[in-house]
């Protein structure tokens, strides 16, 4: 295939350079080859960059709905507007409706908004945008209406990229919360491997086979490896986990997990780098990395710096062994999931109430090289 493309950039410069007189100020034709070569390298299939200034799907306002998705991206979004397909009730309501003449701290007009290509704040890199993730436990009803999430799944680019077991993945990315809850544990990151129906049958099971999986719990549990915020002495720290076992009979042993050295400053944007290894064995490593942004100055970035975590282990759940087709699918949420918010009977304080976070540029790099660090890490 790089034998194909060489041959066609040969030609292309051959033709342009002996048309030169011609096409020397005809922009149309060198942009159209600059526009190739971009396109090649867009679908190199073992990287991504998302800068989140792609077209989307609609506008999130009071007019359309409280989530829209980027138009490149087959993205699943969590907790969607009223009617969503697979939905059994109407989760999320706007203002409008349960708070007249309300609106939340941004302008925002339902208790949960997931916006791509948002402008709300200034973006963490030039030429970009951010992912706006927008929670309130304050709106009226929301405490019994199952409104706890606000979250992206990434799982689509990952089979795209062939990630699956033994592939080592980097990711790199930044994060700002505006809002934070400082009382109630928030999953903000989820490496998860649970199949469901549809990706067992893409991989090649008979439906006998996939019931059985599915009477066996394989699509069910939370993340084997995740990110959460914790409050510790009054302040709110990254904490980062590794399950052991299977979807429903697992534990964390000692050493399965690691608090973040510093703690979260709301309005500050922090750095992240993972390389995750997707092992069902001792093979697995999910290492990571966190910068906390220096805006007045730069912020250097090498592999060799102390991650705030390096963990060797298991890093996806165990699955049955006796089938020759791969059961484990990757997908990675990110966003904000208020779990131990939606199971409190106490009545939530102001400063708790709002939980909002912006996800700038998102890279993924796959490959075992260390390459992969140098290209997700922040421009």
């Amino acid at each position: 295939m790089k034998c194909k493309y060489l041959l066609m950039n040969t030609v292309l410069v051959l033709f342009l350079l002996n048309t030169l007189p011609v096409y020397a100020f005809n922009l149309t034709v060198i942009e159209g080859y600059l526009l190739m070569a971009k396109a090649r390298e867009s679908h190199d299939n073992n990287k991504r960059t998302f800068l989140w200034t792609d077209a989307v799907s609609n506008k999130v306002d009071n007019l359309n709905k409280n989530w829209n998705r980027p138009v490149i991206a087959n993205w699943g979004v969590s907790d969607r507007y009223p009617g969503t397909p697979g939905m059994p009730i109407p989760l999320v309501k706007p203002y409008s409706e349960t708070d007249p003449n309300f609106t939340g701290p941004n302008g925002e007009h339902y208790g949960i908004e997931i916006e791509f290509a948002d402008t709300t704040i200034a973006p963490r890199q030039l030429h970009s945008n951010n992912v706006r993730l927008y929670t309130d436990f304050g709106q009226t009803g929301a405490a019994t209406s199952g409104m706890t999430r606000a979250e992206i799944h990434i799982r689509s680019t990952l089979q795209d990229m062939k990630v699956k077991e033994g592939t080592t993945l980097w990711l790199g990315w930044s994060e700002l919360y505006s809002d934070v809850d400082m009382e109630k544990i928030t999953t903000v990151l989820q490496f998860r491997n649970q199949p469901n129906e549809q990706t067992l049958a893409e991989v090649g099971f008979n439906q006998a086979d996939i019931d059985k999986l599915i009477d066996a719990d394989v699509s069910k549990g939370g993340p084997v490896v995740g990110i959460i915020t914790t409050p510790i002495n009054k302040a709110l720290h990254y904490q980062f986990t590794a399950r052991k076992g299977t979807t429903m009979d697992w534990q964390v042993p000692e050493g399965h997990s690691d608090i973040s050295s510093f703690p979260i400053e709301k309005n500050k944007w922090y750095d992240f780098i993972v390389q995750m290894k997707y092992s069902q064995g001792d093979d697995g490593r999910f290492r990571i990395w966190v910068y906390p942004h220096n805006a007045t100055g730069t912020v250097d970035y090498d592999i060799t710096d102390i991650p705030q975590w390096d963990f060797h282990g298991a890093t996806m759940y165990h699955y049955p062994e006796n089938y020759p087709l791969t059961i484990p699918s990757p997908e990675i949420r990110h966003g904000v999931y208020r779990h131990e918010r939606a199971n409190s009977i106490e009545l939530i304080e102001e400063k708790d109430r709002y939980m909002t976070k912006y996800i700038g540029p998102l890279r993924l790099w796959a490959g075992a090289d260390d390459a992969g660090f140098e290209y997700v890490e922040p421009k």
